[in-house]
């Protein structure tokens, strides 16, 4: 597996697994439409117009099959002033899922915040996706900041 910078080509898988974000089970008011849309939008905005200092990679097989994606950027937390990486979106072909895409995409997160002098990576994640939450609680991230949403 190779994993490499993005290019314009790559738009497409890109957005096509945007609708990955939208799986799994969401809180009951989340209409799963809307979210599909609003994931679809967010992922064309990113690669039509990247902010300053984003980076996306693209891991691939040998023959060139895409199979995830990775965007990071630098993040200052609000509350401390710290600079960090932030995983803005990780997210792996569903025929490639159980192979080590993620971790490997994972692992390129760090490094790539590490080249940047940076001592900490975040990211967030629906509280609803297990699978992913399994993988971050392996690489030994940790729940920081917890959103709590109540309906009225």
């Amino acid at each position: 597996m190779n994993i490499r910078p993005w290019q314009e080509s790559d738009k497409p898988f890109i957005v096509s697994l945007a609708l990955r974000f939208a799986e799994g089970e969401l809180m009951g008011w989340r209409d799963p439409a809307l979210m599909k849309e609003a994931q679809l939008r967010i992922a064309q905005e990113s690669v039509d117009r990247p902010e300053p200092g984003t980076e996306v990679f693209v891991a691939e097989e040998e023959n060139g099959k895409r199979l995830g994606f990775l965007e990071v950027k630098p993040h200052k937390d609000a509350l401390t002033g710290i600079e960090q990486g932030s995983i803005v979106a990780v997210a792996v072909a569903p025929e490639s899922e159980g192979g080590g895409v993620g971790r490997r995409l994972l692992l390129k997160a760090e490094e790539w915040a590490r080249e940047q002098g940076f001592k900490q990576i975040v990211l967030s994640v629906f509280a609803g996706n297990e699978r992913a939450l399994n993988l971050y609680k392996q690489l030994n991230y940790e729940a920081d900041v917890v959103k709590m949403v109540k309906e009225l």
